[in-house]
């Protein structure tokens, strides 16, 4: 609104002074009362001509490299503006942007100047980024004045620079892991599908085994029933499942989410990378395709981090709970599985528990939107209560940030 006032004030002060310079003729019966219109209407003619030189003496530079910085750190968006004229700049008003993640305009500055005749100045724009993302920092708009300051025009944007904002890394104190390798899978005594399990051999049967598991050619040769063994090869270590999903429409709680998201699951992995556990992170990238990865150092999350989708509104084209099942029947997976998600659905807990019944560890992080009320954050981990019958470890958090030498439990 107030952009729209600036450009009618200049507009509406020309015509005002258009006007009093026609009073004198009107009251002077010479050809010297139209000398203030006619001087009015030379300068105005001059001072636009000059505008469009103006502008066509004004460059600056294109854009730059991708720079990288972490969440909440400061970083510098430098704009070098030429005057390539003999020409005086009496006002030029240059408009910064940054966009957020999701392509909105996050926030701008305004910044007001003179250009002497073959100037070069370098515009500097600190800007402090609050979300984990790629961002662009960007020329909005030019704005010329000219000599009489009535007219001005408008240039469009450029020098484009783009900034790859990376998580912060919280060092989280203590985790509830378990270093037990498989021995017989429970699920073997269970009638349910036995993917994933490895046959090694047979045992007497016992009560509560399900009818398929029987070796019945065996059990005819030995005049007694005989029960196929069956064992899940479980390697100690952390596998942490990133879920980026969420049903929030709002931009800004989803930016929040993602972040929490993003942070809880380096953080997961930056506590195995100290502990020496061998981790693995299953996630989807930005095509849409299963992915898993592992570090070596914290600096290689980074380049996994810039292969990350934005917040997923739709789960159809990447459903968490295919990494979820491939968890609970994959022979060689991880027998620690962390989920770091925002949305728990019923679909979510029954995987979870078939994880845990395949004997298996599996543990929760909820990232929850912030400002909820009690009542609200009650209502979003109600669902993960039903976990504690199972006494399978689940953690809610707003800011990761309460990940710092938290213990998670």
């Amino acid at each position: 609104m107030k952009r729209i006032l600036k450009k009618i004030v200049r507009p509406l002060l020309w015509v005002i002074v258009l006007l009093v310079c026609l009073v004198p003729p009107l009251f002077l019966a010479s050809p010297a009362g139209y000398f203030p219109l006619l001087v009015f209407l030379f300068l105005s003619l001059i001072s636009g001509l000059y505008l469009l030189g103006l502008k066509k003496s004004l460059a600056w530079d294109e854009g730059g490299e991708t720079a990288f910085c972490r969440r909440g750190d400061q970083q510098n968006f430098g704009l070098v503006l030429h005057n390539k004229g003999p020409l005086v700049f009496p006002s030029l008003r240059v408009t910064l942007s940054l966009s957020d993640l999701f392509g909105g305009t996050d926030s701008t500055l305004d910044t007001e100047m003179t250009l002497t005749p073959f100037e070069q100045r370098e515009v500097d724009m600190d800007v402090r980024f609050t979300h984990v993302g790629q961002y662009t920092v960007s020329v909005k708009r030019m704005n010329i004045g000219d000599l009489m300051g009535i007219f001005s025009r408008e240039g469009g944007g450029g020098a484009q620079h783009e900034v790859q904002v990376m998580p912060q890394i919280w060092k989280i104190r203590s985790f509830p892991l378990s270093h037990q390798v498989n021995n017989e899978n429970p699920m073997a005594r269970q009638s349910s599908d036995r993917d994933g399990m490895d046959y090694i051999g047979v045992r007497e049967y016992e009560q509560g085994d399900p009818i398929k598991s029987i070796h019945w050619k065996l059990s005819a040769h030995t005049s007694s029933y005989m029960t196929k063994q069956m064992v899940t090869i479980g390697m100690t270590g952390l596998g942490v499942i990133l879920d980026l999903y969420s049903s929030e429409e709002d931009p800004d709680v989803r930016m929040d989410l993602y972040d929490g998201l993003v942070e809880g699951a380096c953080s997961l992995c930056s506590y195995a990378l100290a502990n020496h556990l061998d981790h693995e992170l299953y996630y989807f990238d930005r095509d849409g395709l299963r992915k898993s990865a592992s570090f070596q150092k914290e600096s290689d999350m980074d380049r996994m981090v810039m292969d990350l989708p934005k917040i997923i509104s739709d789960k159809k084209y990447y459903p968490v709970e295919q990494l979820l099942h491939r968890s609970a029947v994959d022979l060689y997976g991880k027998n620690n599985v962390a989920l770091v998600t925002s949305e728990v659905t019923t679909e979510t807990i029954e995987l979870i528990t078939r994880i845990h019944l395949r004997g298996r560890y599996p543990s929760v992080l909820l990232v929850l939107p912030k400002g909820l009320t009690e009542l609200e954050e009650a209502e979003a981990v109600a669902p993960l209560r039903s976990l504690d019958s199972y006494k399978i470890p689940w953690y809610s958090y707003s800011d990761p940030k309460m990940l710092e030498g938290g213990k998670v439990e």
